[in-house]
């Protein structure tokens, strides 16, 4: 009988080995991917629960994980403060968002068009004119784009950080032309056979088909524009025209540390449209960065 318990036990060790093994290879990466993720989501956790805090225990030690008692006053004294005017800078970002996104899709497409579909003498040339722009920085060129601003009279409006982009971007043209060279030419030439113009074939054959990289190029420049600081800060000298980045730049300015809940709360309301957007569009930002690579 003991002969038996023992060669039961044996046997019973590999399996119990094994078992352990195949749990290991289902469970580590997971396991991995959550201590590797947890840096980046632990501020927004802090931040999303530093809302609904008392401001006495923000600063307070030892720190408190989970808000012990919930409270709506911090976004409630957020807007009743003077200088916040969240919804005037929401106003106007959402407006500069829109203007940003329809426009630079629109003229990017068309341009990308041009440079992956039509046949013009210079064309290489004139993208590699347009792609050696993307290595020179902001600053760069901010003086001359003063410059000029000051002298159309747009200082101060809304004007400078929408109206460039009826001119297109050029990481956008990038990125959708490498998408449409994979597009076969023929459907233009049969659609030119045909009797079709090139704005015709762009509007009923290009667009239709690139409808996932033009996604991607809106996602894209939404998120740009909802993140610049540095260009408002440069042309914006109007308030009411401030945009929430800069919004809360100024708040901080105003108040400083003693009003660390209401900044908090002003930084997590600014943060949750992208977080948003993001958890929307994630499946196309990945797709953009797979259409960035050469064809």
């Amino acid at each position: 009988m003991a002969g038996i318990v023992e060669q039961t036990s044996t046997i019973s060790r590999p399996s119990r080995l094994c078992a352990v093994r195949s749990t290991l290879r289902v469970v580590g990466p997971y396991l991995v991917l959550v201590l590797a993720i947890a840096p980046f989501v632990f501020p927004l956790y802090w931040l999303g629960t530093a809302v609904f805090k008392p401001s006495s225990s923000l600063l307070q030690l030892p720190i408190e994980w989970w808000p012990k008692t919930w409270t709506m006053k911090n976004l409630n004294e957020l807007f009743q403060t003077q200088g916040s005017n969240i919804l005037q800078y929401a106003k106007n970002t959402a407006y500069i968002c829109l203007f940003v996104t329809v426009a630079t899709t629109i003229s990017s497409s068309l341009a990308a068009y041009a440079f992956s579909q039509v046949s013009f003498r210079g064309r290489d040339a004139l993208f590699w004119t347009v792609i050696v722009t993307l290595i020179l920085p902001t600053w760069v060129t901010i003086v001359p784009q003063y410059e000029l601003y000051r002298w159309l009279g747009w200082l101060g409006t809304l004007r400078p950080l929408t109206w460039p982009s009826l001119v297109g971007d050029p990481f956008t043209i990038f990125l959708l032309r490498q998408y449409m060279r994979g597009i076969p030419r023929e459907l233009g030439e049969a659609a030119r056979i045909d009797g079709a113009n090139e704005f015709q074939i762009y509007l009923r054959i290009i667009l239709p088909t690139a409808r996932s990289a033009l996604a991607v190029a809106a996602v894209f420049a939404f998120v740009q524009s909802y993140n610049d600081f540095f260009t408002p800060l440069v042309y914006l000298n109007n308030e009411q025209n401030y945009t929430l980045a800069l919004g809360v730049y100024q708040f901080v300015q105003l108040h400083g540390a003693p009003d660390v809940a209401q900044i908090l709360t002003y930084t997590a309301l600014v943060v949750t449209p992208l977080i948003v957007v993001f958890a929307i569009a994630q499946r196309w930002i990945v797709n953009g960065i797979r259409l960035t690579s050469w064809k």
